[in-house]
């Protein structure tokens, strides 16, 4: 993951941001991102109506994406770190990847094929990954694209499309083409790292 490394870097801001959170539960947190990934995925379906939902769409994509961030800070803030926590964070992250490339894909910048493809080379990213964890490696997040370089990816898409021309074979289809290719690579990437830990 090429932007995992700088997490520590935002971990002061995040703080920060968090403390406005502090009286809610992480999982209730948790749960609103999801809400939100929804909204944002039916902002880009939107885009049928208006090009401007694409603005809609960066705006609940970016508050979705805040809320992730700060709900494993908050449990950590206030002690409350679980296993049920965890799993329910990851969960949710897999649910709104998917809500958000399927609302891509059903809007008239691109198409089912395309997002079907696009999901299959996330979904194999994060598979691989909690995968290892399964077996006792750890948890991996290397790669060449994670999914907070997608997420960036994806708040950039919106503003980029708006001023592209054409519909089906937009930049939208190429990114969720991208998504597919490097996640398959990712998955690949990650496999031969786990086998490499994993004792023969």
């Amino acid at each position: 993951m090429v932007l995992n490394k700088y997490r520590k870097n935002v971990d002061s801001l995040l703080t920060s941001l968090s403390k406005p959170f502090m009286k809610m539960h992480p999982n209730t947190i948790t749960l609103i991102s999801l809400f939100i990934s929804f909204l944002a995925a039916i902002s880009y379906y939107l885009t049928h109506i208006s090009s401007y939902f694409l603005f809609a769409f960066l705006a609940f994509l970016i508050l979705a994406s805040l809320m992730d961030a700060i709900d494993g800070k908050v449990a950590r803030l206030r002690g409350i770190s679980s296993n049920r926590g965890d799993f329910l964070d990851h969960l949710i992250d897999r649910y709104a990847d998917m809500i958000i490339i399927i609302g891509i894909s059903l809007s008239p910048y691109s198409t089912p094929l395309i997002g079907l493809f696009a999901l299959s080379g996330v979904f194999m990213t994060s598979y691989v990954g909690t995968q290892a964890q399964a077996v006792g490696v750890g948890r991996i997040y290397g790669g060449i694209l994670g999914r907070a370089d997608r997420l960036v990816i994806l708040m950039l898409l919106p503003i980029i499309q708006f001023f592209w021309w054409g519909y089906y074979f937009s930049i939208s289809s190429w990114i969720l083409i991208l998504f597919a290719v490097l996640g398959h690579i990712t998955a690949i990437q990650r496999i031969l790292s786990a086998w490499k830990s994993i004792p023969s």
